[in-house]
């Protein structure tokens, strides 16, 4: 059972106040003007209206507070199943930028080729689109997030922290991530050209971004690691929804 709060309690105290007041009305009205038998039965069947009415009242509220409740919950179990899912130990965002720097210091110092273009480039069109794949999963987690308080669903006191620290580690991973897109972006530009017009391909290929991007993969990596700590937190006793967040009341 939650626990009521301040508002609920005073509508509660305001309501049983206005209906004993209604009630004596009723009678008063109803037995002061005459005391025949068929004005008592008005007065009570009009008491019975009112309570009927409070009734459905009652029931309408628990009715919404459910409603609320188990589409609140449907986005906390959105939020688990299509996101946080990924953002775990098999997640290959730091094998993929790996791999892609790999490549560049791999052709850094010799000569242009074709095969060693298009290795580049597909190595930069799968970060490309598992860097997209970690934009939308942070995207959702934020709008769930949101979306699930309209309903007054919120994380568990305990779980908190760690969902506040997975998503701002996913978000500072996307961001280094972006950067470092950006600039192997343009090394493999310049490579592309040089092969395309196939001009002094013997020349050696020199990355401009090499140690950016290096430093930029270290950053990523904390990133990476802190996110997937924070979310083994989050999912440490399970992954039911109804663990991880609780109704509260506003």
């Amino acid at each position: 059972m939650h626990k009521q709060s301040r508002t609920d309690r005073w509508l509660r105290t305001g309501l049983v106040l206005f209906l004993v007041t209604l009630v004596l009305l009723i009678i008063f009205n109803g037995t002061t003007k005459t005391s025949d038998v068929s004005n008592w039965i008005i007065a009570f069947a009009n008491i019975a209206m009112a309570a009927a009415a409070v009734g459905a009242w009652r029931a309408a509220r628990k009715f919404l507070s459910e409603f609320f409740a188990q589409e609140g919950y449907r986005l906390a179990i959105a939020l688990i199943n299509e996101n946080v899912i990924h953002l775990g130990l098999d997640n290959e965002f730091t094998v993929c930028v790996s791999k892609a720097i790999m490549i560049c210091e791999r052709l850094d110092g010799r000569e242009h080729t074709e095969s060693n273009n298009v290795d580049l480039g597909d190595a930069l069109n799968k970060l490309k689109t598992l860097h997209e794949y970690h934009n939308t999963w942070l995207r959702n987690c934020r709008s769930l997030s949101f979306r699930m308080e309209t309903y007054g669903i919120y994380a568990a006191e305990d779980k908190k922290e760690a969902l506040t620290g997975m998503i701002l580690a996913l978000d500072s991973m996307v961001r280094h991530g972006k950067e470092l897109i950006s600039l192997l972006a343009e090394d493999f530009n310049h490579y592309d050209q040089k092969v395309k017009t196939r001009s002094n391909l013997f020349m050696p290929f020199k990355s401009e971004h090499l140690t950016k991007m290096q430093e930029i993969f270290k950053a990523i990596n904390v990133e990476w690691n802190l996110m997937v700590s924070s979310r083994n937190l989050l999912l440490s006793e399970g992954k039911h929804a109804r663990t991880l967040f609780v109704v509260r009341d506003s």
